[in-house]
């Protein structure tokens, strides 16, 4: 962590994150009461967890949305079946998934049906989702878990990115960090936004591949941002600079264009977009 990042950076960056709390994951707009909704219960709940999960074993990165409307599509056609996948047949599953959206990766699209089927075996396994997140001390245990037993989910990645991105969808429930404060000794998840944030506003070079250092050097810099939230940064950092259509990022689309983004002052970006709105 550098000490020495300047006070402004940090407010700046603080006022830069909370435009972002009006941009809720697809997925966590159907969980959450209101017009919206998909699904009767909340996202606390074993059922509501249970669909955070199933929704994260799809998850790509920049392609968030999609993963949510295969899950909600699924829960329109099969309703509470959906937590038992692993117990209908195959084949009913995959007629279930017809015209559903579909992954960019030609591989994983064959792996859907298996990878939500292996969902539903770590739900029979588990038992109750919010007894284990809650009476396990070490988050970084249950990312351990879910990857190593859930088909697709990193197995052999030291960055485990669908885990972490199923425990961060968990953050959007009621009194999080009060429920949890296994939260914030938890490694939350790191993307390209958050190495071109490092690189071009912390002038910070690192190594794609050093996943530990890089996850625990986010982790205690959110811990500087947002000392009783850390888990907040996640979302604006990942979407910095991220491509959008048309040519435009994902950040300016939430900020409303470069000129009225806080971080408009450290952005190279910005300083050289600022006037084209």
């Amino acid at each position: 962590m550098n000490n020495a990042l300047p006070a402004r950076v940090v407010e700046n960056l603080r006022l830069y994150a909370i435009p972002f709390s009006d941009h809720k994951p697809f997925i966590i707009s159907a969980v959450t009461p209101g017009e919206n909704a998909t699904f009767p219960f909340e996202i606390g709940s074993d059922r509501g967890l249970g669909v955070l999960l199933l929704c994260a074993a799809l998850y790509r990165p920049g392609a968030e949305s999609r993963a949510g409307k295969v899950i909600t599509g699924l829960y329109q056609r099969l309703g509470n079946d959906i937590f038992k996948l692993n117990r209908i047949p195959f084949a009913a599953l995959q007629k279930a998934l017809m015209d559903l959206p579909i992954s960019p990766d030609a591989e994983e699209q064959k792996r859907i049906p298996g990878i939500l089927r292996s969902v539903c075996d770590f739900f029979y396994e588990t038992g109750s989702l919010e007894k284990w997140l809650s009476t396990t001390s070490d988050w970084e245990t249950c990312a351990q878990r879910i990857s190593e037993q859930i088909f697709w989910m990193g197995r052999h990645s030291p960055w485990r990115s669908k885990a972490r991105y199923f425990l961060w969808l968990t953050s959007f429930q009621k009194e999080f960090g009060e429920r949890y404060p296994q939260a914030m000794r938890f490694n939350w998840s790191v993307g390209e936004g958050h190495a071109r944030f490092s690189r071009e506003i912390l002038g910070k070079k690192s190594s794609a591949g050093d996943a530990e250092k890089r996850l625990a050097f986010f982790a205690d810099f959110g811990r500087k941002i947002f000392p009783e939230k850390s888990w907040v940064l996640f979302q604006p950092l990942d979407a910095y600079l991220r491509p959008e259509k048309e040519h435009g990022y994902l950040c300016r689309k939430i900020q409303g264009g470069c000129s009225r983004c806080p971080l408009k002052t450290f952005c190279p970006t910005a300083r050289y977009l600022g006037n084209v709105e």
